[in-house]
C-alpha cells in the first residue's frame, strides 16, 4: 500500500521491524527505538526518502543483522539497508524492487527540466524569483544527497550495479550486465542479489520467487506497471 505511513517497532529484544514509507519521522523512530540487542531486522517498506534511509542506515551499519523481507523491500530500502546485512531472507510472498539511486544522470536530468519546473511554478502562482529560489534549493538538496550516497557506496563497498548507476550523459546502467529493458523497476532475483551483494549470506529464494511472482499470473500485473524480473542481470566488479 503506497499510502502506508512509516512505522518501527522493537518486537522482541532480538527483532526490530520497519514498515511503510521511509521518511524523516520513521528515521527518528528508528534512532529512538532501535535496541542494541537487535539481531534481526524485519522489513516491509516501499521505500521513500534517500536521506531518511541513509539516516536509518547509520543505525544499522556494523551490527551484522539478519534482514528478513516480509513483504517489500523496495527503492531506498534495497539501496541502503540490504548491503549492510550479514544475512538476507526473502519470504515466499515478498519482493525486492530496485529502480536506482540518486546518480549523476538523475541530477543532470533535473537540471535540463528547469523550464518545465518554472512553468509549473508559474501555474501555481509563484513569481519568477520564488520559482528560481525553489529550483536552486531542490537542486542543492539533490546534489548533497548524491554526495552522501557516494560516501555510503565507498564506505560499504556497494557495487554500482546495485544502485543502477548512470553517468550524466547516458541512461545506460554501469556495472550491471544484461539489465532488463524498458522497465521502471527491477524485481531482484537471486542471481542478481548474489552478484551485487557478494559479502552477504543470501538464503535461497529463487524457486519461491518464481512460484509466487515470475512464473505466476502475478507477472502480468508486474508487466503492466513496467516491473521486470532481473533475469540474467548480474553486477560486475
Amino acid at each position: 500500500d503506497a499510502e502506508r505511513t512509516g512505522a518501527c517497532e522493537q518486537r522482541t529484544p532480538e527483532i526490530f521491524a520497519i514498515s511503510g514509507e521511509i521518511d524523516a519521522e520513521l528515521a527518528e523512530c528508528v534512532v529512538a527505538t532501535f535496541a542494541d540487542t537487535t539481531r534481526e531486522l524485519a522489513l516491509d517498506t516501499e521505500g521513500g526518502s534517500v536521506d531518511a534511509a541513509m539516516d536509518i542506515a547509520e543505525v544499522l551499519q556494523g551490527r551484522d543483522l539478519t534482514m528478513r523481507v516480509e513483504g517489500e523491500c523496495n527503492s531506498s530500502c534495497a539501496n541502503y539497508f540490504l548491503p549492510l546485512a550479514r544475512r538476507i531472507v526473502v519470504e515466499p510472498d515478498a519482493m525486492v524492487l530496485q529502480h536506482g539511486g540518486i546518480d549523476p544522470w538523475t541530477i543532470q536530468r533535473w537540471r535540463t527540466r528547469k523550464a518545465e519546473f518554472m512553468a509549473m511554478q508559474a501555474r501555481n502562482g509563484r513569481t519568477i524569483e520564488e520559482a528560481e529560489t525553489a529550483f536552486a534549493g531542490l537542486l542543492s538538496h539533490a546534489e548533497a544527497s548524491a554526495e552522501r550516497q557516494a560516501t555510503f557506496v565507498q564506505r560499504h563497498s556497494v557495487r554500482p550495479g546495485w544502485l543502477l548507476y548512470r553517468t550524466p550523459d547516458s541512461p545506460e546502467v554501469h556495472g550491471l550486465s544484461d539489465p532488463p529493458n524498458r522497465s521502471v523497476a527491477i524485481l531482484v532475483e537471486e542471481r542478481m542479489m548474489r552478484s551485487c551483494l557478494p559479502g552477504v549470506e543470501i538464503e535461497p529464494y529463487q524457486r519461491t520467487l518464481e512460484r509466487h511472482w515470475t512464473r505466476s499470473f502475478r507477472r502480468i500485473g508486474l508487466f503492466w506497471v513496467r516491473i521486470a524480473p532481473s533475469g540474467r542481470a548480474e553486477c560486475t566488479p
